[in-house]
């Protein structure tokens, strides 16, 4: 496929294989008039000499593809294989790549019988030895940061020439807000005097500029979250672009913070390109007019017993009915996607990957990902984002064995939705406070519960403050039980001040202080109200103890007590162990647990709550606990 115009061979037999060889569709006949070939976007637009993907699959995208064929312009890579859409608006083309071929560009030449044109691509430089890939762990407090309502660090983006007024309005709720990758940077000192260690940014592909409409409550609305990609090799430019982002990624590395990226395997947004031009016929589950809606029927995926035209709805179907389905059994789809999240990696240097939606794809296709994203960066984290309060749909999914399909997902983590859900009902008075004692033994269904991510809240959920029946008192006992328990914790930004918000877009406020016009700020002591001063020094006081105990982060979680309005447990490792007790109730409360339960030690030395140390000795314990209080103690001699 890499011979030119004027040197294709004659081979034996028919008329139709020299047209082959040549290129030239014989349909169009001896009198057609060809145009040469257009190119407006190949995607990747770069890669790696010496890449675990070798060769790679290329993308192009433009008028007059078919029947052309490519060629390299210097040494160095290797095109084949190409294959054209019907329109001739698509071809795909491997190339491989030499391995010690050196970074620069690498043009490609795609000719037809009406003329040439250049693919440009280029063969990156990997990124230097500062760059991340490092993961994250218990050990990490992990902070979920919405860049459009985080802080705005540079107006002049705010509003693209091409957006609509009513796009770029902060009085409206799903409109753009103006946060960006400057405003983060800019706030990071905050972050690492909180005591934040990884920062999780909702996607930063390019959206759409203007409103999308359709027949759902939501409607108008705007990408601002990130989710609706109409490009996934751009930057949103919202946010700012390629080099801020590099910027952001290694002023937090600098900073002693890593940085995860929300991924997007699943679906497009309602204003993407391949709407109107899909690159195959196969390339999405249907199409605007005619499509299935997802069923979320989680239970269907994870039960062996159900039947695949049963689980097909929810495989196959559009996101809140609007947003159109990628189909990844079509290989040439999910080569795309498997290549663009291991592109991202490399071009940003990021330490991990939240992957939106993950039960909604198919399970072999999240194996390939994670095992393609594995193997060129071994110690990247993928979370996997499985809205479910069944401990038996999340264990499905988190990787470490075979489920009843005989596929691993390779999961690192998946975020621990049940504990979320056992958590806030419980501080919330909506549960017995031993619920939380009881959706933690389904940590006997996990692969290892260890490695669950474990969220206060998030962008889709209704922040603790304002779920139903919470007090502020409560919302801050969950905050500590989610920084005690097992699992990596994450926040969301904004619950370190107790900030309000019910459903969405309620749920996703700008942080105050983070915009022009804002009459306080809330990232400084002197502008947070009372209570945001109350529940901050909170947030601050368990991160801190967390990162100071490594007990609290990789110790065994032994239950002591738990009644309707008590919880108590210990974590211990092999150099310590921490005693943590919460009581709901508005009036003091005694708990009482075997002595044998803590091991060796005489006393108990307070860390977070009043009090002097307490002796400890006989058969049994009894701590009485203040109201509203979630204490912590040091078992010591």
């Amino acid at each position: 496929m890499a011979a030119r115009w004027g040197r294709c061979r004659r081979r034996r037999g028919a008329v139709a294989v020299v047209a082959m060889v040549c290129g030239i569709g014989l349909a169009a006949g001896p009198a057609a008039v060809r145009e040469p070939p257009t190119v407006a976007r190949v995607d990747p637009p770069s890669w790696w000499a010496g890449h675990t993907i070798n060769p790679v699959r290329l993308l192009v995208r433009g008028t007059n593809l078919k029947d052309a064929f490519v060629r390299a312009e210097r040494p160095g890579v290797e095109p084949g294989d190409v294959t054209a859409s019907e329109r001739g608006t698509a071809l795909f083309v491997t190339l491989k790549i030499d391995p010690k071929a050196a970074p620069g560009s690498y043009p490609l030449r795609i000719e037809n019988a009406g003329g040439t044109a250049t693919i440009a691509f280029e063969i990156a430089a990997p990124l230097g030895p500062g760059a991340g890939f490092r993961g994250i762990d218990e050990d990490d407090i992990l902070y979920l940061i919405m860049p459009d309502r985080f802080r705005d660090g540079d107006p002049a983006n705010d509003a693209p020439a091409d957006a609509p007024p009513e796009a770029n309005d902060r009085r409206q709720g799903r409109a753009w807000h103006g946060g960006d990758f400057r405003g983060i940077i800019d706030r990071l000192p905050y972050l690492k005097d909180l005591g934040v260690t990884a920062i999780w940014l909702t996607p930063w592909y390019d959206n759409a500029n203007g409103l999308t409409l359709c027949d759902k409550p939501w409607c108008p609305y705007t990408g601002y979250h990130g989710y609706y990609p109409v490009d996934h090799y751009a930057v949103e430019d919202r946010f700012g672009d390629l080099k801020t982002l590099r910027e952001l990624v290694a002023q937090a590395h600098a900073s002693g913070i890593k940085v995860v990226q929300d991924q997007i395997a699943n679906h497009v947004g309602p204003r993407h390109p391949w709407l109107i031009d899909p690159p195959s016929p196969t390339w999405l589950h249907g199409t605007t007019a005619k499509h299935r809606d997802n069923a979320f029927r989680v239970d269907l995926l994870v039960s062996p017993h159900a039947s695949p035209a049963d689980r097909a709805p929810t495989l196959d179907g559009w996101f809140a009915g609007e947003l159109p389905d990628l189909n990844q059994d079509d290989p040439e789809a999910a080569r795309y996607l498997i290549q663009n999240a291991v592109w991202w990696a490399g071009a940003t240097g990021i330490d991990g990957v939240r992957l939106d939606t993950t039960p909604y794809v198919p399970r072999p296709f999240l194996r390939d990902l994670t095992s393609a994203l594995h193997r060129q960066h071994p110690r990247l984290t993928i979370v996997g984002e499985v809205l479910e309060l069944d401990p038996a749909h999340t264990s499905f999914y988190l990787g470490g064995r075979a489920g009843w399909d005989g596929v691993d997902t390779g999961l690192d983590s998946v975020f621990d939705f049940p504990t979320w859900a056992a958590s806030v009902n419980g501080f919330a008075g909506k549960q017995p406070l031993k619920a939380l004692r009881a959706v933690l033994k389904a940590d006997a269904l996990y692969a290892d519960a260890r490695r669950l991510t474990v969220p206060t809240g998030n962008h889709d959920l209704p922040r603790a403050p304002s779920f139903p029946g919470m007090t502020p008192e409560g919302a801050r006992l969950h905050l500590a039980f989610v920084l005690s328990t097992r699992g990596t914790p994450q926040l969301y930004a904004g619950d370190e001040i107790g900030m309000p918000g019910g459903d969405d877009p309620d749920n996703r406020r700008d942080f105050p202080g983070g915009f022009p016009g804002d009459p306080r700020s809330a990232f400084d002591p002197d502008g947070r109200t009372p209570a945001e001063r109350v529940a901050f020094d909170w947030a601050r006081a368990w991160i801190s103890l967390r990162r100071t105990h490594s007990a609290l982060r990789r110790g065994a979680l032994i239950d002591l007590a738990a009644d309707d309005d008590t919880y108590a447990f210990a974590r211990r490792d092999a150099r310590e162990t921490i005693l943590v007790a919460f009581n709901r109730a508005s009036v003091p409360r005694t708990i009482t647990f075997p002595r044998a339960s803590l091991g060796a030690g005489a006393r108990l030395v307070p860390r977070i709550g009043p009090g002097p140390a307490l002796p400890i000795g006989g058969e049994s314990i009894s701590l009485t606990l203040p109201p509203r209080s979630a204490s912590a103690f040091a078992v010591e001699p």
